[in-house]
């Protein structure tokens, strides 16, 4: 299982940061968590091409998670080479299909590849499906009406995205055991942001969940990354990652490893 973060930022338009969105390679499946813009230019920079996905999970529909999945949409109808070569799995929470129905409309129509290029997978908190060899369960996050949190499983490992949302009693136990837990740490501690984590909170929900390792992640500027893994480890013993876009991380059985420099030993 390898994880490369494609955007580690927020909908702030910043050079360094793309919005919210990774590469996940997992039981021989190419999985996108969230689309946020910017997110092609990164996959395609890091030399992959659109027909290697297979599905694309949408952890909530705001506009920094999912800009990049019109471009997907419009060239999946008009692109033949595209279109020949990919079939995609879109998953998401139901309510999510009448906001691409609206953007379809608002397009005339320029929005509505073929089914069999792109098939849409609604799934509700609770709900699981497989993807080849990857199991996916899926549980309410705390940040809008239609917010999911994915726990991905393949291999024996397995890593949990929650997307934007609040810590919550539910959602550590959700992501017990998880080799890697991807939080969105877009307040600092002296000032949260209402619906997202901050960085002692993460700390603490990876603990609760005793989890491998943990990625923070969605800096806005006013977050240090290193002050946000710092204040996270008064809280958690594993290994912390700071997010940046072109991050590696590989879980293997030895635990979480990427490049030295990035982490917080």
């Amino acid at each position: 299982m390898r994880i490369t973060v494609l955007g580690s930022g927020t909908c702030e338009l910043v050079a360094e940061r793309s919005s919210p969105a990774y590469w996940l390679e997992a039981g021989g499946q190419g999985i996108l968590l969230d689309l946020g813009q910017g997110a092609w230019r990164r996959f395609l920079n890091g030399g992959h091409q659109a027909a290697e996905v297979d599905a694309v999970v949408i952890s909530h529909p705001h506009p920094d998670h999912m800009a990049d999945l019109i471009p997907l949409m419009f060239a999946l109808k008009y692109d033949p080479v595209l279109a020949a070569q990919a079939r995609i799995s879109l998953l998401g929470h139901s309510g999510l299909e009448p906001l691409l129905g609206a953007l379809n409309q608002a397009w005339g129509n320029w929005l509505n590849p073929p089914p069999e290029v792109l098939t849409r997978r609604w799934l509700e908190p609770g709900e699981a499906t497989l993807l080849g060899e990857v199991r996916i369960t899926t549980a309410a996050a705390a940040h809008h009406p239609h917010s999911l949190a994915w726990r991905l499983e393949a291999g024996g490992r397995s890593l949990v995205y929650l997307g934007d949302s609040e810590a919550s009693p539910d959602l550590a136990r959700f992501a017990q055991g998880a080799d890697l837990l991807i939080c969105h740490c877009a307040g600092t501690d002296r000032e949260p942001k209402t619906g997202h984590l901050y960085p002692a909170a993460c700390g603490r929900l990876a603990s609760e969940a005793q989890a491998g390792s943990l990625l923070l992640s969605h800096f806005y500027r006013v977050v240090d990354p290193e002050q946000a893994a710092a204040s996270a480890a008064n809280h958690f013993g594993g290994k912390i990652w700071a997010a940046f876009d072109g991050l590696h991380l590989e879980l293997a059985a030895s635990g979480t490893i990427a490049p030295p420099g990035a982490c917080n030993d």
